[in-house]
This record gives structure tokens, sequence and C-alpha cells, in this order.
């Protein structure tokens, strides 16, 4: 007898075709057609018409979604901007009033100035062309950056239409470019009071052209310059006819003779405030200064630069009756020029008891004068890479511990014991200390943890080179977070060194 063929679960595998299922019962197969309905030609035809789909690839797939996408937004803005009438988006700017709006404009301008917050809101609507293009708003100018073209036609065009009420105007580096439009900046800058021309190229006539349209100008700023050979000249005319009026003068970078230079300042400017004479070419040669006279007719000086210039004074006796500048508040001669042993700074600064600022790094005179200065008040003190004694730093420190802001005692020899006492006389209750550059000393882990405890005001802290401290350390730490972590590494470090 013939051997059954099984199937699935060994159940007899049947002779015709049926579906499987749990209860056992045969379902009919699909050839049997007795249910078959014929459907229509049209639609079978419409079947044989189709065209088969192909597969598009994944990346041909996505950029045409995202074509159709793109499609609906710019159909659905249309339609939104349709249904927005146009005289809709002109009351948005005119709800704005424009003293509202000027008044706007003028703290934008106070923060990050006019350039080139005006240029760009002046293309917003027609009434911010208005507010933004008003002489009012073009007050003070700094061309200096590289907002606008460094050309002459370009700065005739803002003379002409933009600056008529122009204060203050900053064409730093513009250099032969500011020569052909000095002439339109007389003409049109009626009210300027400021004007800084350092690094630019310009003639003697055009100088000479401030006396006689500029009658409001009492800042001059002519650092580093490129004149002809008329200049010494030029600037004393200018002086004769202008120099009452004129509060500040820089004239860094000097290239002609400063002794003449100086003696026309102190003899045509009685009301300058600010002097600054640094960094002198080397054809401008050792400079004298009449100190006695500087003094009796320049009475309103507060600040005094003169770094890397060598200077020197003419009286050879010191008069018991000196007065000396009484409102003098900055002081700079930094530099290696100075080797009178102090005689200079000393007949410069007496009588000058509101002194803040004391700049007399690299200078090599004693600092044993530094003790006989009337101010009790200095703020910012600068002595790095001075011949500074132990026993005259601690005198110092001990002077003005309590109004010192900002200390440079930087590449100093001085010893550990030295820095020790010095920063725990610095890091006394009250301390007002915000910089603090020890580079190249001595001080050691103990000194900076007493400097951080103390100094709550602190936030920058140099100990670039310290050869007393561990490694990882000896850099400028600046902001409240890092001097934070520098104190925990020392404290870290002091507990481990306990432990052990």
């Amino acid at each position: 007898m013939p051997k059954e063929k099984r199937g699935i679960l060994n159940i007899v595998k049947p002779k015709t075709p049926i579906l499987f299922t749990y209860s056992g019962d045969i379902w009919s197969s699909d050839s049997d057609d007795s249910d078959y309905k014929e459907e229509s030609t049209s639609r079978s035809s419409q079947l044989c018409t189709v065209k088969p789909v192909t597969q598009l690839p994944q990346q041909n797939r996505n950029a045409r979604k995202r074509k159709v996408d793109s499609r609906i937004v710019k159909k659905t803005c249309a339609n939104t901007v349709k249904e927005i009438s146009h005289n809709q988006w002109d009351s948005w700017g005119l709800t704005i009033p424009p003293e509202i709006l000027l008044k706007l404009f003028k703290c934008v301008i106070a923060d990050e100035g006019a350039l080139p917050f005006l240029p760009r809101a002046s293309r917003v609507c027609r009434l911010w062309h208005q507010v933004a293009t008003d002489n009012s708003m073009w007050q003070y100018i700094d061309l200096s950056y590289g907002w606008i073209k460094k050309k002459s036609a370009v700065l005739t065009w803002l003379c002409q239409h933009r600056l008529q009420q122009v204060r203050e105007l900053n064409l730093t580096g513009w250099k032969s470019e500011v020569n052909a439009s000095l002439p339109d900046i007389w003409k049109h800058c009626l009210l300027l009071r400021s004007i800084n021309l350092s690094y630019c190229k310009y003639s003697s006539e055009a100088l000479q052209a401030i006396a006689e349209h500029c009658h409001n100008l009492c800042d001059l700023d002519l650092s580093y310059y490129e004149s002809d050979g008329k200049f010494l000249a030029s600037f004393k005319s200018l002086l004769k006819k202008s120099g009452k009026q004129f509060l500040c003068l820089k004239l860094a970078g000097c290239g002609v003779n400063l002794t003449s230079v100086l003696t026309a300042i102190i003899m045509f400017c009685p009301k300058l405030q600010l002097l600054d004479i640094s960094n002198p070419k080397p054809q401008a040669g050792y400079s004298s200064i009449n100190i006695d006279q500087f003094q009796e007719n320049c009475t309103k000086l507060k600040i005094f630069r003169a770094a890397n210039t060598r200077l020197s004074h003419t009286r050879s006796q010191v008069q018991s009756d000196w007065i000396g500048f009484t409102h003098l508040e900055e002081f700079s001669i930094a530099g290696k020029s100075h080797n009178d042993h102090g005689e200079f700074m000393f007949r410069f600064l007496r009588g000058s008891s509101n002194l803040n600022l004391l700049d007399i790094r690299q200078c090599s005179f004693s600092m044993d004068s530094v003790l006989f200065l009337p101010s009790h008040i200095i703020s910012h003190l600068y002595i790095s890479r001075c011949n500074i004694k132990e026993l005259c730093l601690e005198q110092i420190i001990a002077t003005w511990a309590k109004s010192l802001v900002h200390l440079d005692i930087s590449w100093n020899v001085l010893s550990e014991d030295c820095m020790k006492q010095n920063l725990c006389t610095l890091a006394a209750e009250g301390s007002l200390l915000v910089n603090l550059n020890l580079a190249g000393t001595a001080v050691d882990s103990t000194s900076v943890q007493t400097v951080l405890r103390g100094c709550s005001a602190l936030c920058s802290l140099n100990l670039t080179s310290c050869r007393s401290l561990p490694r990882g350390i000896k850099r400028d730490f600046n902001g409240k977070k890092e001097l934070g972590e520098l104190h925990m590494i020392l404290y870290r470090s002091a507990t481990s060194h306990v432990i052990s």
C-alpha cells in the first residue's frame, strides 16, 4: 500500500489544494470561479492603459518633496500678503512718532555709534530714512574703522549733506585722501569741536585754514602726521590765532623740533587741559621745557603724557612760591629717557595734590622721589622695570594701599619676603584693587592666596614668569571665574602638601 504524503503538522495532504485552518474545516479553492463576474470593457481598458510607476531614488524623492513644500509655502505667503492692504503695511511705520523714534536712535548711537547703524536704518522705510538722515543724528562720527570708503569724494559728500552739525570727527588713517576734503570740512562743519587727523597727510595751508573757519575747535589730534616741511611754521601760526580755544592737543610721534613746539604751546594755550607728546621721532631731538613758565601759563593742565620723550628742565633753582599744576590728574613719562634722579618729576608734580595716575615704567632714576609727592589718592600706579629698593616699595605701598585700583610692579628684582609683606599690606580690609600685575616677580603661592582672599574687587592678576609658582598657573588670569579656579588650585595644592 503506497505511503500517504503528509503535510504541515503531520496532516494528510489532500489531493486538491485547500487553505489551512485550525478547526480542520476545508475551504474551497480559488480555482473555483463560479462567482466570477466580468467587469465592463471600459474599466478593463482603463486598467490596461495605466503606466507602471517606477521607484524613484531616495535623493530625488526628497528633492521633489522639498520643492512641493516650498511651492505650498510660497503660495500661502502670497495669499496672506494679498489679504493685507498696502495701507496696513505703511501704518506700522506711521504709528511711531518721529520724536520717539529719534530718541530710540540716539540710544542706539550712544551704545554702538552712528556707523553703520544710520546708513542701514535709513533703508527701512521713509520715516526711518527721514529720522536717520537728520543732521542732529550725525554729531559724533568715527570714519576710521572702514564702514565708509576712504575717498575724498565720499567725505566731501558727507560734509555737504550729513555733517553740518557734527561735533566730533575721527579721520584716523585716511592718509592723503583727507587733504582734498579738509576745505569742505572747515566750510560746512562750523560746529566742529574735535577732529582726529592722526596718520593723515595734509598740507600746511589746510592746517592754517583751521583758524579761519573752525572757531569752536578745542580738541586737535595731529599724531603721527605726514606733512611738508612747513608744518612747524603753520602750527605756530595756528596756535597764535586760535591757541586760546584749545583744550586738548595730541602730537604723539612728532617729527619736528619738540622744544619749539612746547614753547609755542606754553605761550599761546592758556586753557590747555591735555597734552600728549609721546613717542617723538628721532629727529625731534632732546627737548627742554621751562617748567616754571609752563605752570604759570597753563594752570588748568590735567593730563600730561610724554612716554619715551627725552625731556629736561631749563632752570636749575627751585622757586619757593611755586603753586604747580593743582588740577593735574595724570602724569606719564614711561621710558628709559629720564635719568636725572627724579628731579624733573618732582619739580613737575610739586603742588599736584589731585594726581590719580602715575606712570614711570622703565625709568632709571631713584624711586625715592616718589615718596615726596603731595598726592595721597593715587589710584593707578605703574612702576614696572624700575630701579626700586625694597624699603622704598614698602613705603610706597603703605602710602597708597587704600586708594590703589591698578598696580603694576612687574619685572622688579625683589625678594619673596618683600613681596609677601607688600601683598599682605595690599590685601588689608577695604582694598579697592582691581588689576594687579606681578609678572616676573618672586611672588609665591601663599602670597597669591592672601591677595585672592583679601582683595574682593580683584578682576585681573598677571602671574606670567613668576619663578616661585608651580607650573600651570604662570599666566594671566582675567575675570572672577578664572580667579576662583586659581584659588581652588592653590587651595588643593596646599592641602595635598599638608597631608603628605
